[in-house]
């Protein structure tokens, strides 16, 4: 008995042979000159995506009459289900991908762009795309009373934004992309994704909240990984910037091809009232640059290089004059250990204390008004599979005006033994140390391995004494 070539094969034949092995296509090729049913159906698949093609620069006042064309060329695909939610179109394949799109512009030309960046997605389903045109175009924009976006969630490769009332503002497929909720801090989320993908602010003091997205670290997707892209209440791009030059040196550990946006956050201006856009962009190597961007212009106005990464940030009046600096830490490469730096939001620019193998000496100044290093333990140089420690993430007490960093010793993963283990630094005001408090995973761990005989400094009063006394104030 002959085996027909099913429909995803066929599709992938026409949209990306790529997709298929060099051996799959031939014997596909080989299979249409012998088999009239398989030949019929793929010169349907030809027709149809070349329909779509053609009309590809039709105005939106012809997607009613394309969309009846397709309607009488295609029936409903087998375990494919229309739903509705606020009236909203929803399209599912097989149960699991959900493409989403409220597009001011022609649907055809929507459609288009969407098989040209994921064609994989559309087969399966001769009429996917028939479908999907149809429904959208006979849904209408529901009218609402609460327009501004109060939630955004990611999940299964889909934004939903939500207004204050919970309804469903708009939806977009955003292929690629990790899941992630801007009503759950950054901070909670780095194990699902390393990268602040969503935030939700009101830029320009109109009451009404834009959201910011960046694309996916691995680079999946449609968003670039290096761009800031700003959506409207009803998802219109309103801009979309990146972040600049990178400085380059000839110093022999300054290297690096690419750029990748980490984290973003905003900065109340209580002076000029407005709001201030901050971006940390890493490297593939070592130097992380952590600089502003104007919101009206996407001009980089200042901007600072840290040799290493920056992964945690905080905005808190580290010095009692009622007035928010920026704090920032992760790792100085070349000390091989956790950094804390601090900033006037005013004054942000310079290259981080450094090596000559990373920075030249004479470049080697800033504006941090404060620049800590934090020394690695004996417990983490040890376990770990790394040669450093890094700042993870700030907690802050505007009671007892204190900032503690959050220090992890062993940040690699990859180890034998569970060895995670981690180190909080206390400190007040002026960033003067207050306390270290080893955590309940570093106790436990550096117990073991002192029993064992492989630590022969004993975890004592006199230890943390010790290694606060190596906590350096460059700054």
């Amino acid at each position: 008995m002959k085996t027909h070539i099913n429909d995803n094969e066929l599709e992938l034949l026409f949209l990306d042979d790529s997709n298929l092995t060099k051996d799959q296509t031939n014997n596909i090729r080989a299979h249409l000159t012998e088999c009239e049913l398989c030949t019929e159906k793929y010169t349907r698949i030809k027709s149809f995506y070349s329909y779509i093609e053609n009309n590809i620069a039709e105005t939106e006042e012809n997607d009613s009459d394309i969309a009846l064309k397709l309607k009488k060329q295609n029936t409903l695909a087998e375990n494919e289900k229309l739903l509705n939610e606020g009236k909203r179109a929803i399209t599912i394949y097989n149960g699991s991908y959900e493409i989403i799109e409220q597009s001011r512009k022609s649907l055809l030309k929507w459609m288009g762009e969407f098989v040209l960046y994921n064609p994989i997605k559309v087969t399966g389903s001769l009429v996917f795309i028939g479908i999907l045109i149809i429904v959208l175009f006979n849904v209408k924009k529901t009218e609402k009373e609460f327009v501004n976006p109060s939630l955004a969630i990611i999940e299964n490769n889909v934004l939903s934004v939500y207004n204050e009332m919970g309804d469903v503002l708009w939806k977009r497929g955003v292929p690629g992309m990790s899941d992630y909720r801007t009503d759950i801090s950054f901070d909670n989320q780095k194990d699902k994704s390393n990268t602040r993908e969503l935030l939700l602010d009101d830029l320009n003091h109109d009451g009404i909240n834009e959201l910011l997205l960046t694309g996916n670290y691995s680079m999946k997707g449609v968003f670039a990984r290096d761009t800031i892209y700003c959506f409207n209440n009803v998802g219109e791009l309103n801009w979309k910037y990146g972040c600049g030059k990178l400085a380059k040196f000839s110093a022999p550990r300054w290297k690096f091809n690419y750029l990748f946006i980490s984290d973003f956050f905003t900065f109340h201006d209580n002076l000029k009232h407005k709001e201030r856009l901050f971006v940390i962009a890493g490297s593939n190597y070592s130097p992380t640059k952590f600089f502003e961007l104007e919101i009206s212009t996407g001009k980089v106005v200042q901007e600072f290089y840290n040799t290493g990464g920056i992964t945690a940030t905080s905005i808190f009046d580290i010095n009692g004059d009622k007035k928010e600096e920026i704090i920032v830490g992760g790792i100085n490469d070349a000390f091989d250990c956790a950094f804390i730096a601090v900033f006037n939001p005013n004054s942000v620019s310079g290259f981080s204390a450094s090596n000559e193998l990373y920075i030249p000496k004479a470049e080697q100044k800033n504006t941090a008004s404060k620049y800590v290093l934090i020394p690695h333990t004996n417990y983490g140089k040890l376990v770990s599979n790394s040669d450093y420690n890094i700042v993870s993430k700030f907690l802050t007490s505007r009671e007892d005006e204190t900032i503690t960093a959050y220090v992890q010793e062993v940040p690699a993963p990859g180890h034998q033994l569970n060895v995670t283990a981690s180190i909080l630094y206390n400190f007040g005001k002026d960033l003067k140390l207050n306390s270290i408090v080893p955590g309940d995973d570093f106790m436990a761990h550096y117990s073991r391995l002192y029993k064992a005989g492989k630590l022969k400094i004993p975890l004592n009063a006199d230890y943390i004494e010790k290694l606060a006394k190596k906590v350096t104030y460059l700054k």
